[in-house]
């Protein structure tokens, strides 16, 4: 893949005749043990080495503040520089003649309008700051006002407020924008050939991406009004609310400098700022959507473990149940702090403080318990039957994990729950999902509660490219591991592997920067650093992986199976697909 305008050939060489360590060692003061180099990070403030480079794999990464890539973006991010300057600088550090640039009009083009989106909407966030020092934003300092927002949060979120119609179109005109910019960017909105501010007097709350670039913003409204009371920019060039999270920019920067335990997941962005000024740093909101597997992966760029706090409705408790499929499958430690009915984030800290609000983060339950527990305010388990339906649905879920352990002590909270013996539950998590018939499949669901199952997939998909990129003695290549990868990524890696391989070249986690944006795509991200344990026996849960995306391949067949059986109107076909139907149901049973 070629990069700005390099060919993808000349980067590999580039990459050959330079060494990330003797680069490296000009900037900071590396110290080898084992097998990687050690240093404090040069990106982020700390007192112990958590910078590490592997001078083998060509690559760094910093255990700290987690981030990672090849030479030429450990020279990107020292330097600040761009990606060409960086490989200019470098061939001229080892006397690679420079290469000729193709240039593509239509990269260019974009660039040049991406570049002109924000530097308007970065003009407009100050605009909309400045505005409330003018009198006539009395609506919107009485609203700060009553929300007991300070100066210095109001700052730190360069929260502002629209004067009127037109006041942002005739500033930005005399700052020489056109028009169609202005609409281009989502600041300004055009009817016929009315050009009006797209916050027309709402209190605005810019929403900045994790580079601090303002992309778009939120807006409240603040007289009574038939409109809705939030308004987001519209979707640009710039601005996706399904793939933008609020706040991440201060997530950023807060794990940058003093570190990143975990996220907080709130509903809105209030949410966010009444937090923010009673001390909590770390939590963040959607933008008027349900969560997204977009919002987890960026989630995941900076963090193992979230914690969902949605208000404390009905509503809430859906939204709860909607995002845990979504943030376990993108691999991320999930919990749920329950708030107490009709009470979001904003009026719990402001009526219990800060201590109290800590304390309920801190006690929050791990996805499995609350799913649990959420089953069990469904269910009067004093009726027999509903007493199974109970155990068979947290059974469902018990079954997507991994670990036999953990296993073992979700089985222990239905056992105290139910007084059903350990046994008895084992053995029927053993026989879980095995008992399909054609009368079964024909039914529809029972429930339609989250599916957590892809889990222990998603883990095993990651293992399995991981071991085989960092070229594990008892990792190799099958054709039922690409058989059975769904994701496009790793089936790139695993492309490129089995293509150095073939020709007698040893595969190099550096060569996955070339192939992707790896800061800014979290599933490859995670498998160029992942991290094996030592004391586990990795060569054991490697076979273990690579069984289950056997298992799951064969799964989705079945799947399939069953969705052409239930639309087919043919009785001899539906006998062959009940046939095929059953085959596949015994294969399954064979392999567990």
């Amino acid at each position: 893949m070629d990069k700005g305008g390099i060919s993808a050939d000349w980067v590999s060489n580039l990459k050959n005749n330079v060494n990330i360590v003797t680069v490296a060692n000009k900037y900071i003061k590396l110290d080898r043990r084992g097998k990687l180099y050690w240093a404090c990070c040069p990106f982020h403030l700390e007192k112990t080495a958590s910078f590490a480079i592997n001078e083998v794999e060509q690559f760094f990464k910093c255990y700290g503040c987690g981030v990672s890539g090849d030479v030429i973006s450990f020279v990107q991010k020292i330097e600040s520089l761009d990606f060409i300057e960086a490989c200019k600088m470098l061939a001229e550090s080892c006397n690679m003649e420079l290469p000729v640039f193709k240039v593509d009009n239509s990269v260019a083009l974009l660039k040049k309008k991406k570049d002109t989106y924000l530097n308007i909407l970065k003009a407009a966030a100050k605009h909309y700051y400045y505005n409330l020092n003018n009198p006539q934003s009395k609506p919107a300092l009485d609203y700060i006002a009553k929300r007991q927002l300070d100066k210095q949060t109001v700052t730190d979120f360069a929260i502002g407020y629209s004067l009127g119609w037109n006041e942002v179109v005739n500033y930005l005109s005399s700052l020489g924008y056109s028009k169609e910019d202005m609409v281009g960017s989502g600041v300004v909105e055009c009817k016929g050939n009315n050009y009006f501010d797209a916050q027309a007097k709402r209190l605005v709350f810019p929403i900045i991406n994790s580079y601090n670039e303002v992309i778009g913003f939120s807006a409240r409204i603040l007289e009574t009004s038939d409109f809705a009371k939030y308004k987001n920019t519209a979707q640009t060039l710039l601005f996706d609310k399904s793939k933008t999270v609020y706040n991440i920019n201060n997530i950023k920067k807060l794990k940058n400098t003093v570190g990143l335990n975990e996220i907080i997941i709130v509903e809105g962005q209030m949410d966010v700022i009444s937090l923010y000024r009673s001390g909590v740093r770390n939590a963040v909101a959607c933008m008027g959507t349900a969560l997204t597997q977009f919002h987890a992966k960026e989630l995941k760029r900076f963090t193992d473990k979230v914690v969902v706090c949605f208000d404390g409705d009905g509503a809430g408790i859906k939204a709860t149940l909607r995002s845990l499929e979504i943030l376990v499958s993108a691999g991320l430690n999930v919990y749920v702090a329950s708030l107490p009915a009709g009470v979001d984030p904003d009026e719990f800290v402001l009526k219990y403080g800060k201590a109290e609000y800590d304390k309920l983060i801190t006690n929050a339950r791990y996805w499995v318990e609350y799913l649990i527990y959420y089953n069990l305010s469904k269910y009067n388990i004093s009726k027999s039957e509903e007493k199974n339906k109970f155990i068979r649905e947290c059974l469902g879920i018990i079954n997507t994990l991994n670990s036999a352990a953990e296993k073992d002590i979700y089985l222990a909270k239905i056992r105290d729950i139910t007084n059903i013996s350990i046994s008895v539950l084992k053995e029927d998590l053993k026989n879980f999902g095995t008992d399909e018939t054609i009368d079964k499949i024909d039914s529809p669901k029972a429930n339609s509660e989250p599916n957590l199952r892809e889990n222990a997939y998603v883990k095993a998909d990651k293992f399995v490219i991981a071991a085989l990129l960092y070229k594990k003695p008892y990792a190799k290549l099958q054709p039922e591991i690409k058989t059975n990868l769904k994701n496009n990524d790793y089936v790139k890696i695993y492309e490129y592997i089995e293509e150095q391989l073939s020709i007698g070249n040893v595969p190099k986690v550096s060569s996955v920067f070339d192939m992707f944006n790896v800061d800014d795509n979290s599933d490859v991200y995670d498998v160029v650093n992942f991290e094996f344990n030592p004391m586990e026996d990795n060569e054991k849960y490697y076979n273990d992986c690579v069984s289950t995306l056997a298992s799951f391949g064969l799964l989705m067949q079945q799947e399939e199976l069953t969705k052409r059986l239930k639309e087919t109107k043919d009785n001899n076909e539906r006998l062959q697909l009940a046939k095929e139907l059953q085959a596949l149901i015994m294969k399954r049973k064979g392999q567990n």
